[in-house]
């Protein structure tokens, strides 16, 4: 998880070297349980492989984002301070490894394609937040006690590298034990393994006229032309959550007390409401200060929660003092109940169904293949409407309901229905609305991933509330590990040397968006 306060991270690379000289083997001969397991299995380091990818979750990023505002202290995220990231993303591949090694004959394919959509997932989530990191030493730290930081043009070969791989193990794979997304389906892990090639293509959309080493057009096109794709919303890499212990709602206001204070920003609500999309009352509870009596301001007509007029956005960029008072007043809306209150809440997007469609729509407008793409716009649409219907129960849905009839209406609605008349431009916005909208609570980073890349949508800057150290600018980076200056100092500066002169700065543009 990023470090949104500026805490110090301890570099993984470091943890994992350090951690061979820490016990003497008499210890380890003293504090043997008899009864324990003395071999580890492969099923058992899927599941935690697994977990960690799909269960670091963290309400700030929909501050990230710039979804939401809260009004009880200045947010990091929100008001644009960064500091260091860590490598941590790179730590489960240590035990992604050892679980292909360990795998037997019969289910090597299966451990080694989940090995290698892990390494592609999270070197890419790493390079993302970054720019250069360490890659094609990172997991030999034996040999390599002090790895390279590769180019991110290399780390990307690399991770595209290592998803075709995944594919390729998984077409022939066997079912697997120790899976508890897709119950060791390897068919679903294929599908999901290109999705995920889809989306590291889609990012590399500023630098797919000069890489032509990268094959970034073709290699896209014939992805979609195979088809292993997902073909709807049973298809996506979600965490679906319950009442029981351990497996609740991570959002709920027993854990995070401060979410029923959190507020939906203008930047969300107001296209939605523009829209006419029934998915504002899925998403937020409507102001207590319009709808609730025991709130209600003098002069102030008491709204029922499905009156549109019932839905306040906050600017996320305005001064903080100015926003609270609102909130204080509770004349902001808050996330819907089925957030804040449900255990079960709702199921937590990783790779969706919504979102590939949208990604395939940009890549069509792109000119990267030939297809329609209105098609897979409207059906990212409808799919993202049905994953929100399936998932908020009736007592949520403040008097709304979304039926397959209000959505073909929506698709047809006049800032909706897709402009075929229009500049590539126009249409490239609709599109990223839209996905802006459907990761409400899901994929933040990738919408602050997609802010980069497209400037859309247009996060507020504020000179007033801006943390970052150059006021007009939304920062476009993590900073390295503090502890690679210790521990790793010449290949980092190196690194800082070869991208940005020296400089280890927040605003500093790493290679993919140049």
């Amino acid at each position: 998880m990023r470090n949104m306060k500026n805490i110090k991270i301890v570099s993984c690379l470091l943890a994992y070297v350090l951690s061979f000289s820490a016990c003497t083997s008499t210890f380890d001969e003293m504090n043997t349980n008899p009864d324990a397991t003395t071999q580890v299995k492969s099923s058992m380091l899927a599941t935690t492989v697994i977990k960690d990818m799909v269960t670091k979750i963290w309400e700030y990023n929909e501050f990230l984002s710039r979804r939401m505002f809260w009004g009880e202290q200045i947010n990091n995220a929100q008001y644009n301070r960064f500091g260091t990231d860590s490598f941590s993303y790179i730590r489960i591949l240590t035990n992604a490894k050892q679980m292909m090694e360990l795998a037997s004959e019969e289910d090597k394919d299966a451990y080694s394609g989940l090995f290698y959509f892990m390494k592609g997932w999270n070197f890419w989530r790493c390079t993302m937040s970054m720019g250069d990191i360490p890659y094609s030493q990172a997991l030999d730290i034996e040999e390599y006690r002090y790895p390279v930081y590769d180019s991110q043009k290399d780390v990307f070969i690399g991770v595209l590298s290592d998803l075709e791989k995944a594919d390729e193990f998984f077409a022939t794979a066997n079912t697997f034990e120790g899976d508890p997304f897709y119950k060791g389906d390897p068919v679903k892990w294929r599908k999901a393994t290109n999705v995920l090639r889809l989306k590291v293509l889609i990012s590399l959309s500023k630098r797919v006229d000069d890489t032509p080493e990268l094959n970034i057009k073709e290699t896209f096109a014939r992805i979609v032309a195979e088809g292993n794709l997902f073909q709807s919303n049973d298809d996506n890499l979600q965490v679906v959550y319950s009442d029981k212990q351990g497996q609740q709602n991570p959002f709920h206001n027993s854990f995070v007390k401060s979410i029923n204070e959190y507020a939906g920003s203008a930047l969300l609500i107001d296209p939605l409401k523009k829209f006419e999309d029934y998915r504002l009352f899925y998403y937020f509870s409507p102001a207590q200060a319009m709808t609730d009596e025991l709130y209600l301001a003098p002069g102030q007509k008491l709204l029922e929660p499905s009156d549109w007029n019932a839905y306040q956005g906050l600017d996320v960029a305005a001064v903080f003092g100015e926003e609270s008072k609102k909130i204080a007043n509770k004349m902001h809306s808050r996330p819907n109940g089925v957030y804040r209150l449900s255990y079960a809440g709702v199921p937590y997007i990783r790779l969706g169904y919504a979102d590939m469609n949208f990604t395939i729509a940009e890549a069509i407008e792109r000119g990267w293949l030939k297809g329609d793409a209105q098609k897979y716009y409207e059906d990212g649409i409808r799919a993202s409407f049905r994953f929100v219907a399936s998932t908020v129960p009736a007592e949520y849905r403040n008097g709304r309901e979304i039926t397959d009839e209000y959505i073909e209406n929506y698709l047809k609605g006049p800032y909706v229905a897709y402009n075929t008349k229009g500049t590539q431009t126009e249409r490239l916005k609709q599109i990223w609305i839209q996905v802006y909208i459907a990761r409400y609570y899901h994929m933040q980073y990738d919408d602050y991933y997609d802010y980069r890349r497209n400037t859309y949508p247009e996060f507020p800057i504020n000179p007033n509330t801006n943390l970052n150290d150059d006021k007009t600018k939304i920062p476009m980076r993590w900073q390295y590990p503090e502890n690679e200056l210790l521990y790793n100092k010449e290949q980092y500066l190196a690194a800082l040397d070869r991208q940005w002169g020296g400089t280890d700065n927040v605003n500093n543009v790493m290679w993919l968006l140049k």
